[in-house]
This record gives C-alpha cells, sequence and structure tokens, in this order.
C-alpha cells in the first residue's frame, strides 16, 4: 500500500505572462565578461573590451535588485481520494534565493475540470496582502483542504504560482496531482406537490413524470432523473454534495437545499410547494431610530397570508446585493426566518417575529443600518417573494463629495473641464439643500463634511451654452470615511438644456443658503460661503446647520429626528 504522506513532485512550466525569477546564485566568482548591451554581437566569441571613456568610468556601478526565489513542495496526506472525500495537503516554501522574500501570496489555478476546488480562506496568510515572509532558507507550512471539482475525472491538480510584495513572481508555475477513486451513490425516494400546503406528504400528491436535477456542488456536473407514475425516483450517480431544487417544475416550486449523496443515501422525499399567488405580504421595522456600531438591534417582522391554503417553510433571504451596511439575515437572532427552517403562515393569518441582529462596521460609513430581505420558499420562484426593507441611523462619520463637469476621454480622463457650473447637493432630509459649489477651470468641485445616511441628489446648473448630457439631477450615494472617497465624473456637452428647479430650504433650517461664487484661477473648486471663511476649510455652511451642527454639539451624537422611510411590500 502506498504511503500516506506521498510527497509527489512538482511539474514545473513558466507561467503565461509571468517572468521567470533569476537563477540562485552560485558560491564560485562569476567570470568577467563584457556587459551586455542591445549592440552586443551574436557570436559566441568573447569580445575585445575597450577602454571605457573617462565620463563612463566616473559612473557608478549599478547592481540588479536579486529576485525572490521560493521553491514549492507538495505532500497529500493520502496516496488517493474518493469523489466524496476532502483533498487534504500540506504545501511547503522555501526560500532558497540569498534575498529576503517578502509578502509571498499564492495565485491558484483554476481553469481545468481537474484544478482542486480550494475555497479562498483555505490558503491562509497566503490567499491576501501582506501574504508570508521568508528570510533565505526559512520555510513556511500550511495544512489545506479542497474539493473534487469534476467527479467524473480520475485526477486532481492543484496548480499555481507565487508571488511577491512588488507583483513579481517568486517562484515557477507549479502543479502537483493525486488519483482520485469514484465512490458510487444512490439516491432514490419520491416526489409530490404538497396540494394543502400542510408540508407532508399525503396520499394522491405523487407527481408522475415529473424531471428532478441534482447539481454538483464543487463544480458542474448535473444529473438528471424523471419520476414513474408513484412519484418514484432514483438516481445513480457518484457519491458527492449536489443542490436539489431552486426550480419550478410544472407549476411547483421546489425550494433550494443541498443534500449529501452516499452508496447507502435514505430514501428522500422531495415536496412541490403551490405557487405563492400574492398571497404572501411582508413588512419590517426597526425598534429604534438610531444605533450604534456593535449595538444588538431589534426588528419586528410581520408576515401575513391572505391565501385560502398554508403557506409552510416561509424563510427571510437578506441583503442579495452583499452591502456590508445591509444585515445578513443568517444569524441565531433570526430564529425559524434562516433559509435552513422555515416558518408556517396560517390561511388568513397574520404573524410577527421579533428578530435580533448586530450593527456592522460597515453601517457607520454608510450611516445607516439596513435589513432588506424577500420572503418566501428557499431560492426558488425568487421574482415573486414578498419583499420588505427598513433602515435606522448610525450617525457620526463624515463623507467627502468630488467630482469634474466637462468631457472625458475612454479612460475616464478629463479633456476639458467647465468652468462656473453652479452645483448644488440636495438630501432628502426637511432641510433639504446641504449647500452649493461653483467649478473652477477644470471643472472641479468638492463638498466636505457631508453626513453619510441620507439620499443624495446633485443639482447642475451650466453656463449658458453648456448642459449636462445625461440625468440632472443625478442621484449619488455618500460613504465615508472622507479618506476613501471616490471621484464622481460628470459629462457636459455644448448646448442649451433647461435648468433642473433646486429645491429650497424651509424657513426653520438653522442656516441660510450659502452664496456661491467661482473659485479664483487655480483653486480648488471649492467655491466660497457667504463671508465667514468657511470655504477656506471646507466647512460646507448648510451641511452643517442642516445635518452636521447637532453632531457637533453632541460629540458626535446626531440623532435625525425625521422618522425613516418603511418600504413594505
Amino acid at each position: 500500500m502506498l504511503a500516506a504522506a506521498a510527497l509527489l513532485t512538482g511539474v514545473f512550466a513558466a507561467p503565461a505572462g509571468a517572468e521567470e525569477p533569476d537563477p540562485a546564485p552560485t558560491s564560485t566568482a562569476p567570470t568577467s565578461t563584457a556587459p551586455s548591451t542591445p549592440e552586443a554581437p551574436s557570436s559566441s566569441t568573447e569580445p575585445t573590451p575597450t577602454a571605457p571613456s573617462s565620463t563612463e568610468a566616473s559612473k557608478p556601478a549599478v547592481a540588479k535588485a536579486e529576485r525572490a526565489q521560493v521553491a514549492v513542495s507538495l505532500a497529500f496526506d493520502k496516496a488517493s481520494y474518493g469523489t466524496d472525500e476532502d483533498v487534504t495537503f500540506t504545501v511547503k516554501l522555501t526560500n532558497v534565493g540569498g534575498t529576503r522574500a517578502a509578502g509571498i501570496t499564492l495565485w491558484q489555478m483554476i481553469s481545468d475540470p481537474t484544478d482542486l476546488d480550494v475555497p479562498y480562506d483555505g490558503w491562509g496568510k497566503l490567499r491576501d496582502n501582506p501574504g508570508v515572509t521568508l528570510e533565505p532558507e526559512e520555510t513556511f507550512e500550511l495544512k489545506v483542504s479542497g474539493k473534487v471539482r469534476d467527479v467524473e475525472k480520475k485526477t486532481a491538480v492543484v496548480r499555481g504560482v507565487l508571488f511577491d510584495e512588488s507583483g513579481a513572481s517568486a517562484s515557477r508555475e507549479f502543479s502537483f496531482s493525486v488519483p482520485v477513486t469514484r465512490v458510487d451513490g444512490r439516491a432514490v425516494g419520491t416526489v409530490y406537490g404538497d396540494k394543502n400546503g400542510n408540508g407532508s406528504f399525503e396520499a394522491g400528491e405523487q407527481l408522475a413524470g415529473l424531471k428532478l436535477t441534482l447539481r454538483y456542488v464543487h463544480g458542474s456536473n448535473t444529473y438528471t432523473a424523471t419520476s414513474g407514475p408513484d412519484g418514484k425516483f432514483g438516481f445513480d450517480l457518484p457519491a458527492g454534495e449536489y443542490y436539489l431544487g431552486g426550480d419550478v417544475v410544472d407549476g411547483w416550486l421546489f425550494p433550494f437545499r443541498t443534500v449529501r449523496i452516499g452508496p447507502d443515501t435514505e430514501d428522500m422525499l422531495v415536496r412541490g410547494a403551490p405557487p405563492l399567488n400574492g398571497a404572501l405580504k411582508a413588512s419590517m421595522a426597526f425598534t429604534q431610530d438610531s444605533y450604534q456600531v456593535g449595538e444588538l438591534v431589534h426588528i419586528t417582522v410581520t408576515l401575513s397570508n391572505s391565501g385560502p391554503i398554508p403557506l409552510t417553510g416561509i424563510v427571510a433571504s437578506c441583503n442579495r446585493i452583499g452591502d456590508g451596511y445591509i444585515l445578513q439575515g443568517t444569524g441565531p437572532g433570526w430564529g425559524d426566518l434562516v433559509w435552513s427552517r422555515g416558518v408556517t403562515i396560517a390561511a388568513g393569518e397574520t404573524r410577527t417575529f421579533d428578530v435580533t441582529d448586530t450593527v456592522p462596521e460597515a453601517a457607520f460609513h454608510r450611516g445607516f443600518v439596513a435589513a432588506s430581505c424577500d420572503f418566501g420558499y428557499p431560492e426558488v420562484d425568487i421574482e415573486n417573494h414578498a419583499d420588505a426593507r427598513d433602515q435606522a441611523w448610525v450617525p457620526g462619520d463624515k463623507a467627502i463629495v468630488e467630482g469634474a463637469i466637462g468631457a472625458f476621454d475612454n479612460q475616464g480622463q478629463l479633456t476639458k473641464g467647465v468652468a462656473g457650473v453652479k452645483v448644488v447637493l440636495v438630501s432628502d432630509q426637511h432641510c433639504p439643500v446641504v449647500g452649493e459649489r461653483t467649478t473652477d477651470e477644470k471643472g472641479h468641485f468638492e463638498f466636505l463634511d457631508v453626513a453619510p445616511g441620507p439620499e443624495y441628489q446633485l443639482y447642475f446648473l451650466p453656463p449658458k451654452g453648456w448642459k449636462i448630457k445625461y440625468e440632472n439631477p443625478t442621484g449619488i450615494s455618500v460613504y465615508g470615511p472622507p479618506e476613501n472617497h471616490s471621484l464622481w465624473r460628470f459629462e457636459a456637452e455644448e448646448g442649451d438644456a433647461p435648468l433642473p428647479t433646486v429645491p429650497v430650504n424651509p424657513a426653520d433650517c438653522s442656516a441660510a443658503p450659502p452664496t456661491s461664487t467661482t473659485g479664483a484661477a487655480g483653486g480648488s473648486g471649492g467655491g466660497q460661503s457667504g463671508g465667514g471663511g468657511l470655504a477656506s476649510t471646507g466647512v460646507d455652511a448648510l451641511g452643517l446647520g442642516a445635518l452636521a451642527l447637532a453632531a457637533l454639539a453632541l460629540g458626535g451624537g446626531l440623532v435625525f429626528s425625521a422618522r425613516r422611510r418603511r418600504n413594505a411590500a
């Protein structure tokens, strides 16, 4: 029997588009030869050196920096693996060069079906900066686990290349392989249509002639089976993890789930749920207007069923866009609403659920924490789920709104700025006008100390002979912190167009609208605000009055008095 810790030799090839590392230096002194130049002769005979000019002799020799050189070896824990097993191995890096190898990271190649599926976190310190630093002759070892990507193949391969902190390759391309043995799996069961919505299989609910599909979790293998007259089905396929459901078949909704198929898998009962048909309605509401990062939030979720049958197995799917300030809806505080469980809403019933979660750090930079979810059967017929959303303020951060107006090339570089454009920053709050700026000769403008959270729009009032090419006003998203802001680009073109009507602040707002004038030539384009000198510091007079004075007075504890808007389905 082969040894469990079989050390396999790497197959090396220079990576495409990557430089090969310099060969390791030898201990012997190099033979003196003439320096290589573009005009060097192709003859193998060494050219006769000529005496350098006095100018050339005075130039100090510039030594070429030695590149990092790291050798890669890999030992699989077993001589071979089954299709349903984790492929485990130890990767070892050794600095074989004479210089420090700093910031070493690993790029795994995953393009061929045989390439092993290693999760991003599976590469530990090697996955991203700052990486691993090795002194000459120093080694680094890491235990790694991955999944077979194609259960029909007989080999699994780990391929990749190392890079150092400069982005240069620190190794040649490496490739290590291990045999994979197919383990036969068998899945049988009954598929039924839950006509009365109670979540249980009853006589007469079996579905004949219905096509079911199993999709391999870690690759692209798919397998299908069709049920017989009694609703029975059977799959013969390699053992492993598979996705089942997520499909609407013959009008039935099959909730998405993961199943593990082995040689002796228990009989499966596959439920098709009736369509929602608009019977499910949802709303969500935070119990407070504002929070701080790390604080526990309570959200009241209300679900109602106006249909004639129970809705069984309803779950919440939240934050589909993946933004950090939106709650995930997957923690223990969401109870039976998490996708692996499900709740039942009886016919004509309305139920409320108190769910809890924690305010993420990203909510501070966005200015609010949001709960944005859809409710229905897990990952099927999503477009007909019941949507609900709410948000609460997370005050205290500041942001910069900076932009340029003019003509841009295909790379987004400004080719001609438009001076004299009045730019008005408007929020959706009670005092909407946050501030005004006028672009300089480069078309540049900037608002400082803007409070993230509200919805903002920029209104543009260009001088005669110019118009904004696209939407005017234009909505923008404002995020903190100030040092992470991006430059907004707005295209303008010659011509005239009707100017938008800019909102006006109500009389009870705490500051008068700033007076906007064109910035001086060569200036920042920040504009001027009245005579108080605020523009020179970047502080926006109206922004402070409407949104930020309270924050300064309370030490950053701004609480917005306006109740947030709810968008319940």
